[in-house]
């Protein structure tokens, strides 16, 4: 029978548990290696809560192959995934796999494809870590972005994705690219006890990279796993560090759930040019989209005038259907271009009323059964915005 990903992560607990010696490193590799490639391929595209915590086991078992490897290296000196662990290598790859255990028995999900063995409890449980100055300042805002983004994320969901994605996009990976800059310049401890929670293969890397794909994809599923886990995973950082006062973060993280933010607002739609010429005899369109704004007054009036001009409407005429003109290219936003304003003011120059001459004879009036001029549509400026987002 062939092994399973639980099989092979099981041999790797038992041979970590006899020590990580220099013949062993390569065989607990080879297992971890087999155990990422087959998740992998048993789950790979995140749309729920159980598929997030899959992939968040994939990407720590990058940190704990490489704590691995490293294993038997000078303690101080060596960088592993760059960071300077120091002595503490060992306890970095205690804690992952724990953790990679403990997010398997929390989620049956995760089960149906991978069951590991639980490990007997520690005798002493960990005591938080007692953060200095610099980690509370991070920790306390890192707490703060970690609901805000996932409160913001939930707003475009909600709103059948619309709004500024873009924008929210690169909050999120300014949030993760500080996030894992913070932990790799911490080292030591520090880092071996808390680099899969920060860093950009952890816990919270992850759920950022799923918020990102499930915003540009517009994937409801992956969205609200990945808000879901970046809050949880701010609630359990939270408990297992202290303030550099020794005080709690319980206070920071209530606040951050209960401050409602909100994204910035979307660029504006693209306004909907008419689908055809106009008409005069068709009937009044239906209402506006609420998205579109109103056409400017001008557009309204430009039919009408054209026909009383041709007509014979005479100078008054031709003056409204330049102002009508104008008033459409300013509603299209091309009033401030070059070539609009120049074609409107040659316009005006040869429409402006020139002196009689003997030889001009009289100009004979339209025949106001045969149109003279086809009305056709000829918008002066369409205004698009496009957002086609990939990411891989």
């Amino acid at each position: 029978m062939a092994l399973t990903a639980t099989d092979l992560f099981n041999d790797a607990t038992t041979r970590e548990i006899g020590g990580v010696g220099p013949d062993q490193v390569n065989l607990i590799v080879s297992d971890l290696i087999g155990v990422q490639q087959m998740l992998s391929a048993a789950d790979p595209k995140i749309n729920n809560l159980s598929d997030l915590h899959t992939h968040v086991i994939i990407n720590q078992l990058n940190e704990e192959i490489a704590s691995v490897e490293n294993a038997n290296a000078p303690t101080t000196g060596t960088l592993t995934l760059g960071t300077d662990l120091g002595q503490y290598v060992g306890r970095s790859i205690n804690d992952i796999h724990r953790d990679i255990i403990d997010i398997a028995q929390g989620d049956t999900g995760v089960q149906a494809l991978f069951n590991p063995t639980p490990l007997p409890a520690l005798n002493t449980p960990p005591a938080p870590f007692h953060d200095n100055a610099a980690q509370t300042t991070f920790i306390t805002q890192w707490i703060q972005d970690s609901n805000h983004l996932g409160q913001m994320a939930t707003t475009i969901e909600n709103k059948g994705f619309q709004g500024d994605i873009a924008g929210l996009v690169q909050q999120i990976q300014t949030y993760a690219t500080n996030s894992n800059a913070f932990d790799q310049s911490q080292g030591g401890l520090w880092s071996a006890r808390f680099w899969n929670e920060f860093r950009s293969d952890g816990t919270s890397g992850t759920a950022a990279s799923a918020l990102v794909d499930g915003l540009q994809t517009h994937n409801a599923g992956e969205v609200n796993a990945a808000v879901e886990q970046l809050a949880a995973n701010s609630a359990d950082v939270a408990g297992n560090n202290l303030m550099a006062d020794g005080g709690s973060y319980a206070s920071v993280v209530a606040a951050a759930q209960a401050t409602a933010v909100t994204p910035n607002p979307s660029s504006p739609p693209a306004t909907t040019p008419p689908s055809g010429p106009a008409d005069p005899g068709s009937p009044p369109a239906g209402p506006a989209d609420p998205g579109t704004p109103p056409a400017a007054d001008g557009g309204n009036h430009l039919v009408a005038d054209l026909i009383a001009l041709l007509q014979g409407g005479g100078q008054a005429s031709v003056s409204a259907v330049i102002a009508d003109l104008a008033a459409v290219a300013q509603a299209a936003g091309a009033h401030n271009n070059n070539g609009v304003a120049a074609l409107l003011s040659d316009l005006q120059t040869a429409a402006a009323p020139a002196a009689p001459t003997a030889a001009s004879p009289p100009v004979a009036a339209a025949d106001a059964g045969t149109p003279a001029v086809e009305t056709h549509h000829s918008p002066f400026a369409e205004t698009g915005h496009h957002f086609h987002h990939m990411w891989g």
